[in-house]
């Protein structure tokens, strides 16, 4: 691990740090795709826990979704291009079943892969290593040892009265308290709806972003070499995206290459390129392959039985049709510095950042799994 002074913390100093997260917004195995989808637009996050229709008192749990899973399963649908199609053609939804009336726990049981689980005294590496190379955003929490009544966590500074509430981490369905400042003063409040999340209140998770967030409060501790990375170095190790511009440059080595999606491509054909890529978002480029938005899997969450035939359109109208926020990317240059990555990414509330050369066309994303795994 290159930062060997991160080896000294553990996944309970990260939970700790991020106000002990909890799994929060459960839905059952029995409700539908449009339902999920409905929760995580609502919340403002990327995944849910799934409880069964009987679930165990002691474990209620059944998985826990993302809107990568929901998507992968919408876009295998054998019936959704008819759909999309006849929505084109003529405005509205069919009226035919679609796959979005199809249960949550039937989209859990079609994955090949489970939720993960780390220990709260696993090391912070082993934490930050099941991020990098298994890709999973959220892992869940076992053996936390806490008591929340008397638990502190952060509080604004600012001078306007205390309110009663928590803010979510990033790409989670875990609810954290932490508003975000490393040097606020700590004290610990319930919300008024903690008693709605009973059943999921003892289940603790982390994301990704969860980690960054306790790195960046201890970058101190990693010295300038990590620190004043430039972000060519991060990206050394990545494909390099493909554009009309880029395939023909002589600095162009790399033989994997990811698509970049022109204003023509559909937003069905992109999402078909995310699931193919493995990946979470893709640049969308002018005739000059110039970055002028991203598209990423969460748009998904917009998405309703009335608006499928969005998906037949091409990517800008499915962006500003359905109204999907955040359509700009966060741009940076070769300049950028590891640190100021990391803070921007934190301060611009993005999963990733957008590496552009001097005519502004993608060369790649460094996400907060680059990051991650840049740190090992």
């Amino acid at each position: 691990m290159k930062a060997t002074t991160l080896q000294q913390y553990t996944v309970g100093d990260v939970l700790s740090h991020r106000g002990y997260p909890t799994l929060r917004y459960p839905v059952n195995d029995t409700a539908t795709v449009q339902d999920a989808l409905f929760q995580m637009r609502k919340h403002n996050v990327v995944s849910l826990p799934v409880l069964g229709s009987s679930p165990s008192k002691d474990c209620p749990l059944v998985d826990v979704v993302s809107v990568y899973d929901l998507r992968d399963y919408i876009i295998h649908s054998p019936g959704l291009d008819n759909e999309v199609h006849l929505q084109l053609l003529s405005g509205h939804a069919s009226g035919a079943r679609t796959v979005l009336s199809d249960t949550v726990g039937q989209v859990v049981a079609s994955r090949k892969h489970a939720t993960q689980e780390i220990s709260a005294t696993a090391p912070l590496e082993s934490l930050i290593r099941l991020f990098s190379t298994l890709g999973h955003h959220r892992v869940l929490v076992t053996g936390v040892q806490v008591d929340t009544k008397a638990h502190s966590v952060p509080r604004s500074s600012s001078d306007e009265p205390r309110r009663r509430h928590r803010e979510w981490s990033i790409g989670s369905g875990c609810s954290s308290s932490t508003l975000g400042y490393p040097d606020s003063t700590y004290e610990y409040e319930y919300s008024d709806d903690d008693e709605d999340d009973a059943s999921t209140s003892q289940m603790w998770g982390l994301t990704q972003y969860d980690v960054l967030h306790f790195i960046q409060h201890h970058n101190h501790q990693l010295g300038h070499p990590i620190l004043d990375m430039p972000a060519t170095s991060i990206a050394s190790t990545k494909p390099l995206t493909l554009t009309a511009a880029t395939a023909q440059s002589p600095d162009v080595r790399h033989t994997s290459l990811l698509p970049a999606l022109t204003i023509r491509d559909s937003a069905l054909f992109a999402m078909k390129q995310l699931r193919d890529s493995h990946t979470s978002a893709l640049p969308v480029v002018d005739i000059d392959g110039r970055l002028i938005a991203e598209i990423a899997g969460t748009g998904m969450r917009y998405l309703t039985e009335d608006k499928i035939g969005y998906l037949g359109k091409p990517v800008l109208a499915f962006i500003y049709g359905l109204q999907l926020p955040k359509a700009n990317p966060y741009v940076i240059h070769e300049h950028f510095t590891m640190s100021q990555i990391m803070t921007g990414l934190l301060r611009m509330n993005s999963d990733r950042a957008w590496l552009v050369d001097r005519e502004e066309r993608p060369i790649c994303a460094i996400s907060t799994t680059d990051i991650l795994s840049f740190l090992l």
